[in-house]
This record gives C-alpha cells, structure tokens and sequence, in this order.
C-alpha cells in the first residue's frame, strides 16, 4: 500500500494564500483532497496511490514512499524500455508528468508506446485516462514542433509480468545483506498499511522549518531532467513558436512597466526563483526555464501587471536567456529615507504619500 506525504514547504498555497492552483485538487480520482483557507487536506486510507497529484502538481509537493518518478525514469532508461505501463514499477500512466514524458522520448532512441490496456476495467480509469490522453498528446505536439522523428503512442498491449520474488526467507538470506533489505521493506510496508488505513482527515500546516525551505527556491527535478534531455537534441532547422495553450509547464511573460507598482511580491512569492531582482530592488528579472506555471505572481500581482504571453518559443530551451521585464529608477525617500521606485513629483516613497494623504484629511487640508 504506498503512502502519500506532502512537503507543505512545495505547495504554493503555503507562500501565497491568494494562489489559486488547485491542479491537485482536479487531477485525484477519487476527490480525496481539498484546499480551504490555504490549507491542503486528504484522507490517507481514501488514496489509490496513482501519484496523479503529484505529476500535476508544478512544484512536486507529493510524495509517494514506494515510487519516486525519477527512479522509474532512469530504470526505463538504462534498460532501453518501449513501454510505459503500469503492469511493471509504475502505479499509473498518469504518475509521469508532461515534462517526464517528453524527457523519456527525447532519449529514448526509439518511439515509445504507453500501454492502456488495464485501463478499461481500471476504476480510476474515469478521469486519470483522460489525463494520460492529454500528457501524450501535449508531448506529441512538442516533439513534432522539436521536428523530433519519435512520438508515444497508446496501445492495448498484453504485458507479461515480472517474476516476483518470493517473501520467504531462509535462515542464510535472513543473514545477509539483501535478506536485511527484504525485512526493512517488509516492515516498511506493514507500516504503512497501517498509516494509510488512518480515516483521519489530514490538515497540512506550516512549520518553522517549512518556512526555511521556502527560502530555497529551487526548480524541481523534473525541470533539470527535461533540461539534460533537451542537450540530446540535434540542431533545429528552426524554432518554432507554439501558442501557450499548447505547453502547460512552462511560459514566457510580459509586464506593464506603467501599472507596476514594484511592490516586489511577484518574485519574493516565486517558489522557483523564475522572477527575481537585484540587491537594490531597481529591476524585474525573468527566467523562462525556471517558471513552472504555477501561476502564483499573477495571484499576488494587484495591479495585474503581468500577464502570460501568448506564445512560447522552442528557442528558449536551446539559448536561455534572462529577461529583464522592467527597470525601476530607485531614489531615497525625503521623508523616512527608505529607497524606492521613483516615477515622477514629490520624492516621497508610497508609504510616505499615503501617510501625508491621511493626515492632509485628518487636518481638513485639500
């Protein structure tokens, strides 16, 4: 029975409690969590362990004890695998992400095949299928656009599962190095049958060493894959420019030098470190191969400064660039003496106007 944790450090409801993402929420098959005030919730002895959640889930938040993605990837890797199926190592099709998919088909030397054919008498099939269909399909499209020669494609296709070992153990393999392991995961296992047959409803909050692991800003690892994938691709007769609709992982941004206020929340909310500044606050960086999408600067931008472009270019992941999305001209507050963006009029920092606005009020002065 696998065990689902969440890192509440990942989940950008706990930075950002105007963060709107509830990718997690959509993507359970059986409606297991839930987000309220900021608060992630699940049941664990309702989770069927497909790892859905935390495919879609832009900064890896979940964690299953018996599957990490990456394992599973390398193993497929290194054995030279065709096929995806949740009949060996995998819990679900629907456990990979986009960018794991399309890590796996840039190296795989040859086209790849995702098996469905559990999938008809699956009961998570209702909405996880759907899922697998989409992943696939947005990984087709990027290949193509790649001019890739590869794809996935979903067959029904009768797996012959593998040889399992058997739970027995003699005295001799009790003893032994791999004997120990058997009994650990064994023991494990007991463990977290019973953890997962909790009913209790597990509410999330946050800790003072959750807070210092905000601090990090670090892509996830899915990120740094698709990244060592992309080095194995040729060199492109073009790059192409796909509408964002059609990539859900990643994006490129635009800013309103005007409406921005540099308020700085957009990259100290970041839980990637795509937006950042410099030590004086004067500029608004961008990274496009660190974003994940996850849209948290746009929740938290009051002005609504921001805005996704509406295209993506290909060109971005074989020439990173960082883009400078505003400069600010910054000057000292005449008033309190604090730095800040300076437009034009009085050099007084927002604070300082608001504070003589409300006292001009105050003292009936227009």
């Amino acid at each position: 029975m696998s065990l689902l944790t969440l890192d509440v450090s990942k989940c950008v409801h706990t930075s950002n409690k105007f963060a709107i993402c509830e990718k997690c929420v959509e993507a359970c098959p059986v409606d297991t969590i839930h987000i309220k005030e900021g608060l992630l919730s699940f049941t664990p002895s309702e989770c069927v362990g497909c790892g859905g959640c935390n495919a879609v889930c832009p900064t890896e938040a979940y964690m299953l004890d018996d599957f990490k993605s990456l394992d599973y990837l390398f193993h497929f890797l290194e054995n030279d695998l065709e096929l995806i199926t949740c009949k060996s190592k995998l819990p679900c099709i629907a456990a990979l992400s986009v960018e794991e998919l399309l890590s796996v088909a840039l190296i795989s030397p040859q086209s790849l095949q995702a098996d469905i054919s559990s999938c008809e008498e699956c009961p998570i099939a209702t909405k996880n299928f759907q899922i697998i269909q989409e992943r696939i399909e947005e990984v087709n499209f990027i290949l193509d656009a790649l001019q890739q020669d590869k794809s996935i494609s979903l067959t029904s296709a009768e797996v012959a599962l593998e040889a399992q070992e058997s739970d027995i153990l003699s005295r001799r393999k009790l003893l032994s190095k791999d004997g120990f392991k058997k009994v650990v995961s064994i023991k494990q296992e007991f463990e977290n049958k019973v953890a997962s047959s909790d009913k209790t409803l597990k509410i999330h909050k946050v800790t003072g060493a959750d807070i210092a692991k905000i601090k990090q800003k670090n892509i996830p690892d899915r990120r740094s894959l698709l990244m060592m994938a992309m080095k194995r691709v040729g060199v492109l007769d073009i790059f192409h420019t796909i509408d964002i609709a059609d990539i859900s992982f990643i994006s490129q941004k635009n800013l309103d030098e005007e409406s921005c206020t540099n308020c700085q929340m957009c990259y100290r909310i970041c839980p990637t470190g795509a937006l950042f500044s410099d030590a004086k606050g004067s500029v608004i960086n961008f990274n496009p191969l660190s974003c994940v999408q996850c849209h948290s600067c746009h929740d938290v931008c009051e002005p609504d400064s921001l805005r996704l472009r509406e295209t993506f270019s290909l060109a971005s992941f074989f020439d990173p660039k960082i883009e400078t999305l505003v400069r600010f001209t910054i000057k000292r507050c005449e008033e309190c003496g604090n730095p800040f963006s300076y437009h034009s009029g009085e050099i007084l920092c927002r604070r300082c106007l608001i504070e003589e606005d409300e006292a001009r009020e105050l003292w009936g002065i227009k």
